[in-house]
């Protein structure tokens, strides 16, 4: 594989730079914070459900900004590695992670809309939450979720790789 130098100056802008690292660190609490739910009571989980729920919803405003900055702002040239295959990988990686992200937190708001969820917040009753058996909503947001999570370890993956390949601190342009 030959060694391709990419132009490094050229950056992404300020609010594409703080949607991305705000994001991922929403992200990486609220994927654990996920699973975590999964195996507790639904008594257990109520302010655990509020704080997921409202955290998904900036992860999802965030999103659409960030959607709408792709397209108004001016962004670097896709990186190049010498492989056609990782260059075409990683446009699609990034590409899914707009589509995973609204999809995740579409789910995720018709769950607490068809599931009781907004109910029994209001309510303080757990009871009006629907088994998750019931939720195909529920089931799609936590698939598209672990979709999300193995996108982001690929991710992770293509900059090391690409650090190591090309010698290129790619994170520069994100910072």
């Amino acid at each position: 594989m030959t060694k391709q130098k990419n132009d490094l100056t050229q950056k992404y802008s300020k609010g594409t730079i703080v949607i991305h690292w705000v994001t991922a660190l929403l992200i990486l609490t609220l994927f654990p914070l996920g699973k975590y739910m999964e195996d507790i009571s639904l008594s257990e989980k109520m302010g655990l459900i509020k704080v997921h729920a409202i955290l998904g919803v900036v992860v999802f405003i965030l999103t659409l900004i960030r959607s709408y900055l792709f397209f108004k702002s001016k962004r670097p040239k896709d990186l190049e590695t010498g492989s056609k295959f990782n260059d075409t990988l990683a446009v699609w990686i990034h590409n899914a992670f707009y589509i995973l992200l609204i999809a995740i937190s579409i789910a995720g708001i018709v769950t607490m809309f068809t599931g009781g969820y907004i109910d029994a917040l209001q309510s303080g009753v757990s009871d009006l939450i629907l088994s998750r058996e019931d939720l195909m909503p529920l089931k799609a947001h936590g698939f598209l979720a672990t979709i999300m999570i193995i996108l982001l370890a690929l991710h992770v993956l293509g900059v090391i790789k690409h650090y190591t390949l090309t010698k290129e601190n790619t994170l520069k342009r994100m910072s």
